[in-house]
């Protein structure tokens, strides 16, 4: 009896402990297996994260990336922060961090932000996150859900802080987000800090510039490949 109830009591608090409220810390504590976290009423899991660089050697490791919760009622969601940057004059050409992981909730999801701060560029450089969503199902496949692609960015063509989009109830999202910083030719460019927020409200129907229809979708599957395949 004693040996089942230290069993159980043994798998009670692995489970107490990959199921309790999101924590404030790097993200090499989210890339664990089986980890998930709450806020709210929303779960993330299946976290994911590759850093890659040019040269190699200098890409931001999942230590060096700062999480924290969003809590703001029914906009929850992560800031995630760290010191990107690169430039022609430092031989770092660019870097680039590739972040993957899924979200489900009680109360249906109609929103998706995607938003940075910190960013700012000289010449060449530039700030670019592009962000692919599955809304309803998971990805790659994303079968039986809906693409939705977000971008925002800071560079010599223009800028945009902060892209959102509405959508019809979901309970499950699945997120893949590219973060690039490049130099370019003769130039330099950083950022400090990432956000998504998934709101919960009123939902409406992804406007058309947003939401990927089939063409587009097959296009954002592709890219998710191709990006995998590169890392």
């Amino acid at each position: 009896m004693k040996r089942v109830a230290l069993l159980c009591l043994l798998v009670f608090s692995a489970v107490a402990a990959f199921a309790g409220s999101c924590p404030t810390t790097t993200y090499d504590n989210y890339i664990v297996t089986n980890f998930s976290c709450n806020i709210a009423d929303q779960t993330y899991s299946d976290f994911m994260y590759t850093g890659t660089s040019n040269p190699p050697g200098f890409s931001i490791p999942a230590g060096s990336v700062g999480v924290t919760p969003i809590t703001t009622t029914g906009d929850y969601g992560f800031q995630f922060s760290a010191p990107w940057f690169a430039s022609t004059s430092s031989g770092i050409l660019s870097q680039d961090s590739l972040f993957q992981f899924n979200v489900n909730s009680t109360n249906p999801m109609t929103s998706l932000t995607l938003a940075i701060g910190g960013a700012g560029f000289q010449g060449t450089g530039a700030v670019v996150v592009d962000e692919t969503a599955c809304l309803g199902a998971l990805l790659p496949t994303c079968t039986g859900g809906q693409f939705v692609t977000l971008e925002v960015f800071d560079s010599s063509s223009g800028h945009q802080f902060t892209d959102t989009v509405n959508f019809s109830g979901v309970t499950e999202i699945s997120i893949d987000k590219d973060v690039e910083i490049q130099s370019g030719t003769n130039g330099q460019a950083s950022l400090s800090v990432v956000t998504n927020q998934f709101g919960e409200g009123s939902g409406t129907v992804p406007e058309p510039g947003t939401l990927s229809m089939m063409g587009a979708g097959a296009l954002a599957l592709a890219g998710f490949a191709r990006r995998k395949m590169n890392l």
